[in-house]
């Protein structure tokens, strides 16, 4: 060994001795312990330091964002699973770190051997049922394999054969149509098993059905109720606290509502209450009174009871259908000031009545509500904009709402507020109200710091401004609506920012912004937003969509849903924390409310004084 090779050894020993230091992995999601669906990939993002140092998940490959932000997409298998996350030494001064999230695929898995199925186990029906003649009783039942398998009905249905599909399954299917002379109330559903009675139930309470031959009188115990088209169909009717209705039919907490021979609905059964039984409510309208009311019009519509009704806005109508009806109006009375609404038509279908209201100019929304005389629609038209710079907007309140609260929400309708317990302890059986990013950015503040942005550009623009929330307060999602209309908004817009559902591919689709609307007089305010979008955010456009959201279902004034970037895609995260980006898109927005209202372009600022000309 010659001089110059232990002088190098010599010179290179305090560097070789010294140790290494700790790099850094936190996982935003999945949460330790954290049960998620059955599926066979999902995602888990968060950071890692330094972000240039190799980095592996279960023996993936992981490329982080620049500032350490990550998401991956990786296969796992039912049961406990593990994340095992290395971020590797090197070519860094860094040592190599591991960490292990553990989760749960699936349900839980039992303790000790599998609990041996029952001989026969009635599958569903899983509660108790109301049936009328022309329904069918769908039966499921699970047991050993390969048998003969019945069920009964009380008398009205005995020894029904079920099928086993597929065979060799153990799984059994029936069906038995209601007859129009089967009668009978508490009649016990059983399945037997080559003709022994094994098991009549899912749990220790039997299940039982009522065949009616009358309808099941209900009505509407609490306000802004929401019936389906189907059980788990889309919304129909929006009624209020009151309202009576004819149900003939019951499965799954959800009741079926009688509004026509060929119409149904469908309402939670926690929402109303029984009040008898007999035939449906029958009612009659009288007069229908027309009053002016600044730019809208008010029409108070006699009727003599609580009857559900549907309202649908179509082009130059508001066609008001009330179930349980005949028409009888005599008289409309019309106001010479009322430059709304142009003329009232009516007429009667089967077992509903029609009235329809021809507008004269565009309608900006509406409210239908039961008063103490009747009926009380209340129609919009726009309100006075200035469209003058520097105030363009002045004349106009909007009502802005940051999505979410800083809660967690909890089993049991608990909640645990966020500043009272860091994001990483929080308690079981709790979740995030909204989204999370990976460097642990929470949607609900990223939200409230765009609104505030929102709320000062339309406030220079001349604009009133409400906000549901401005800080800690938790504001629940039924009454955010409620608040837009006690403030007397004209326009209505939520702002969020997005996540995916577990087990969803991140990079399946482009992520980017989206625009929801409901009702069709918002169409105009969600366009023209996405529009401007589409003009200045370099993001991907994920499309104006319609959107069943409860925040934009409210008729009384154009409403919409921004969805402005993905929290968890971890460049959107850096960009959604920019104050820059917040800014702009705070520009966007009012931009596109700008081109909504109509308003002028901005006038180019003039130069001072003019040019000398040359001597």
């Amino acid at each position: 060994m010659n001089h110059s090779t232990i002088l190098s050894l010599l010179l290179l020993a305090p560097a070789l001795a010294a140790p290494l230091r700790a790099g850094e992995i936190k996982v935003s999601y999945p949460r330790e312990n954290q049960q998620l669906p059955l599926v066979s990939r999902t995602f888990i993002f968060g950071t890692v330091s330094p972000a240039t140092a190799p980095f592996f998940i279960n023996g993936e490959r992981v490329r982080p964002h620049t500032n350490g932000g990550f998401i991956a997409y990786l296969p796992v298998k039912p049961g406990e699973f593990s994340f095992n996350c290395e971020l590797r030494e090197g070519a860094t001064d860094y040592a190599t770190t591991f960490l292990a999230r553990k989760v749960r695929i699936g349900p839980a898995a039992q303790n000790g051997a599998e609990k041996p199925r029952p001989a026969l186990e009635l599958v569903s029906p899983s509660s108790d049922l109301e049936l009328s003649p022309g329904d069918y009783l769908n039966v499921h039942a699970a047991g050993e394999a390969g048998r003969e398998v019945t069920f009964s009905l009380g008398s009205v249905a005995e020894d029904e054969n079920m099928v086993e599909i597929p065979a060799g399954s153990g799984r059994y299917y029936g069906s038995y149509r209601v007859r129009e002379g089967d009668r009978g109330r508490g009649l016990k559903l059983t399945a037997r098993f080559g003709g022994m009675l094994r098991h009549s139930g899912k749990s220790s309470r039997d299940v039982k059905v009522d065949i009616l031959d009358k309808f099941t009188l209900v009505e509407i115990s609490t306000d802004s109720v929401n019936l389906r088209s189907a059980e788990d169909g889309g919304y129909v009717l929006f009624l209020s606290s009151g309202v009576k209705l004819a149900s003939d039919g019951r499965s799954g907490g959800m009741r079926r509502v009688w509004l026509t021979p060929s119409e149904h609905a469908w309402v939670e059964e926690s929402k109303v209450s029984a009040v008898g039984r007999g035939a449906a409510p029958r009612t009659k309208t009288g007069a229908i009174r027309l009053k002016a009311q600044g730019a809208g019009s008010s029409a108070l519509v006699t009727v003599y009871e609580k009857v559900p009704y549907s309202v649908e806005h179509d082009g130059d109508v508001l066609r008001l259908k009330l179930y349980y009806t005949r028409l009888h109006t005599n008289w409309v009375v019309y106001d010479s000031s009322d430059t709304l609404v142009d003329r009232v038509e009516m007429r009667q279908g089967a077992g509903y009545a029609e009235i329809n209201f021809r507008l004269a100019r565009a309608l900006w929304g509406y409210n239908v509500s039961y008063g103490p005389r009747g009926l009380q629609v209340d129609l919009k038209g726009p309100p006075a904009f200035a469209l003058k710079w520097p105030k363009p907007l002045a004349g106009l309140k909007v009502v802005l709402d940051p999505g979410h609260s800083r809660f967690y929400r909890c089993r049991d309708n608990g909640r645990v507020p966020m500043k009272d317990v860091p994001y990483e302890a929080m308690p079981e059986g709790c979740w995030l109200d909204g989204a999370v990013g990976p460097m642990a950015t929470f949607e609900v503040d990223v939200n409230l710091a765009l609104a505030g942005r929102l709320k000062s550009r339309l406030e220079s623009l001349g604009a009133s401004v409400y906000m549901t929330r401005t800080g800690e307060e938790n504001v629940d999602l039924t009454d955010r609506p409620r608040l837009a209309v006690e403030n007397a908004g004209d326009l209505f817009i939520s702002l969020h920012n997005n996540a995916i559902a577990d087990g969803e591919d991140p990079f399946g689709s482009p992520r980017g912004f989206s625009v929801y609307h409901y009702h069709p007089h918002s169409f105009a305010l969600a366009r023209a937003v996405h529009r401007s979008f589409l003009g200045s955010i370099k993001l991907p456009d994920e499309g104006l969509r319609f959107g069943d959201y409860h925040v934009v279902r409210m008729t009384q004034m154009p409403s919409i849903l921004i969805e402005h970037a993905h929290m968890i895609i971890p460049e959107q995260e850096e960009l959604l924390n920019s104050p820059a980006f917040q800014e702009k898109l705070a520009e966007t927005v009012a931009a596109g409310l700008l081109d909504f209202a109509g308003a002028p372009p901005q006038p180019v600022a003039r130069a001072e004084g003019k040019k000398r000309s040359k001597r």
